[in-house]
């Protein structure tokens, strides 16, 4: 599995996630599914992750969910 595949394979685990505990308003998960799927690099999937970020930022419920999914050592998403 290539690195572009694997951060994809995580950013989609993450808005899954995001998803389940409906943190997400009508028709975002599918937009943040699009933007994840048109990504070409992993540079882009960063910004993406970066912008998914910032959107829900301060929404309730986000913190537990990001914390799920990031590495305690590193402190990074996995």
């Amino acid at each position: 599995m290539s690195l572009l595949e694997a951060y994809r394979a995580d950013l989609r685990e993450l808005v899954a996630a995001l998803d389940d505990r409906g943190i997400f308003r009508p028709g975002e998960r599918e937009a943040w599914d699009e933007g994840i799927d048109d990504a070409d690099d992993v540079s882009e999937l960063l910004m993406t992750a970066e912008a998914l970020h910032k959107a829900i930022l301060d929404r309730e419920g986000v913190d537990e969910v990001v914390s799920e999914h990031t590495k305690e050592r590193t402190r990074a998403f996995v």
